[in-house]
């Protein structure tokens, strides 16, 4: 058990000095004498009581030395107020040391430098996680942005667009814009439909399976792997290298064979690998189908009717459809068709289909005249002569 403190406490006056049960001094009063000869020096202090009578010894000359050093010292302390201003600023400093981010072996600590001069990513990395926000070098010529959890962006070498689904979507699948959400500053796509007109409204090949009213990423360019490019689902059988247009027959979808007028012909890429279920890929290079006065500055349609022809109009400096009557050719004078003496020495055979028994079926002439002011053909001669 350890020894108590040296302590020398006057004891309370209650206690008395012998203790009545022992008829010896009390032990307080005991301890009280104890500590007072320990701290006296416990009868090896060479002072004498002489000296204790005559007081102290006079000071030394290398004592007033020090007190005079020790007085000026005095008089170049910190007041309160400035010592409060030293310590706040310590304690900022101290904060400061606390925040500062200790590289740790094997570790890339927290990196915040403004103007950072370079930096060298490992070529062959391992065991990068898939982290949303995760940087590193994507196994072939670019760096790699880890953007969803299933969309890795090689850097310079694809484009993305963020949007929602306005409909399930399923990761590589051909989308097309159905509106915009103002809320969330993005675009809404669904799966482009059967027959599709527009090819403007074409987005992308969707990069992951999204679902009604979620958001992901539809790509625009680059390479884009994990998806069916066998071509089994629209009937087909796609090779390494087979072009892919936007397939009007199927939702979505996407065939190797160019389409027939009047679809639009959208070029969405070309296969890289022919692959089932996820081996699949392609890159995508998409080229809009052009639509006969779609996107031409100098052709303006209206209401396209049947028959109709294209005609330019030099005042409106554009091409316009115009009804086939109303087409003029020339001022030519009458046209005469002289006889074929190939067929028939004399005569030169014309059909003719009638709306009414007043012509006969088959009309021979020498001579057929056509007015083109009046829109008149004359029969001259022959069996059947007149006018019609």
């Amino acid at each position: 058990m350890p020894s108590p403190p040296n302590l020398t406490n006057i004891t309370p006056p209650r206690v008395p000095l012998i203790d009545e049960r022992t008829g010896l001094i009390a032990r307080e009063w005991y301890r009280f004498f104890l500590n007072l000869f320990n701290l006296t020096g416990a009868g090896n202090n060479t002072a004498s009581l002489t000296d204790l009578q005559l007081g102290p010894p006079a000071p030394q000359q290398e004592d007033l030395v020090d007190i005079v050093i020790d007085v000026e010292a005095t008089k170049i302390q910190p007041t309160e107020e400035s010592a409060n201003e030293q310590i706040a600023e310590l304690q900022k400093q101290v904060e400061g040391l606390a925040a500062t981010p200790i590289p740790a072996l094997g570790t890339f600590a927290a990196l915040q430098q403004d103007n950072l001069p370079w930096t060298t990513f490992n070529t062959t990395p391992q065991s990068v996680p898939t982290t949303v926000g995760t940087l590193a070098w994507d196994g072939g010529t670019t760096l790699g942005v880890q953007m969803t959890s299933n969309v890795l962006l090689k850097v310079g070498e694809a484009e993305y667009v963020y949007a929602k689904a306005s409909a399930t979507i399923t990761k590589g699948q051909v989308c097309y814009h159905t509106g915009a959400v103002g809320s969330s500053g993005v675009t809404t796509v669904a799966p482009a439909p059967i027959g599709l007109t527009d090819p403007n409204q074409i987005v992308g090949i969707a990069a992951e399976s999204i679902a009604l009213n979620d958001f992901g990423l539809i790509q625009v360019s680059g390479d884009i792997k994990g998806f069916d490019t066998t071509g089994s689902s629209v009937g087909e059988t796609w090779a390494d290298g087979d072009p892919l247009y936007y397939n009007p027959a199927y939702v979505g979808s996407m065939t190797k064979n160019k389409p027939l007028a009047p679809n639009q012909k959208t070029y969405m890429g070309e296969v890289i690998n022919a692959g089932s279920g996820g081996s699949g890929s392609m890159h995508i290079r998409i080229v809009q189908g052009s639509v006969l006065g779609g996107t031409d500055s100098n052709v303006q349609f209206g209401t396209i009717n049947n028959g109709d022809l294209i005609q330019y109009d030099s005042a409106l400096q554009y091409w316009k459809n115009v009804a086939a009557s109303s087409i003029v050719i020339g001022t030519a004078t009458n046209i005469n068709i002289t006889d074929d003496t190939t067929t028939n020495a004399d005569y030169l055979p014309v059909w003719v289909t009638a709306s009414s028994g007043s012509l006969p079926a088959k009309v021979t002439s020498t001579k057929l005249k056509f007015n083109p002011g009046t829109g008149v053909m004359t029969v001259t001669g022959g069996i059947g002569g007149g006018t019609f």
